[in-house]
């Protein structure tokens, strides 16, 4: 039985990863950031690819990724999380 993991998936995860570990060692703290920033990123970068997606945007695309959307979500939802944190 093979497991199927779409190419597209697998590069908003490695945005994400790079997103959150940037933003951790910028505004970070403890673990508990790393853990909050990397869903935070993965959650903001799938907002940014649907909303991107669903608009028929294609100002930067990798495949079927909307990077240039995803990144804006994903640094979005970054900088919303550490504010709400205080």
């Amino acid at each position: 039985m093979s497991f199927l993991f779409p190419p597209a998936l697998a590069v908003m995860l490695a945005l994400s990863i790079i997103y959150g570990s940037l933003f951790h060692l910028w505004k970070g703290r403890n673990w508990s950031d790393l853990g909050r920033t990397l869903i935070a990123a993965f959650l903001g970068f799938s907002v940014g690819q649907l909303l991107g997606a669903i608009l028929q945007l294609s100002i930067l695309k990798v495949g079927q990724v909307h990077v240039i959307e995803g990144t804006i979500f994903a640094w979005l939802f970054m900088l919303a999380i550490t504010w709400l944190k205080g």
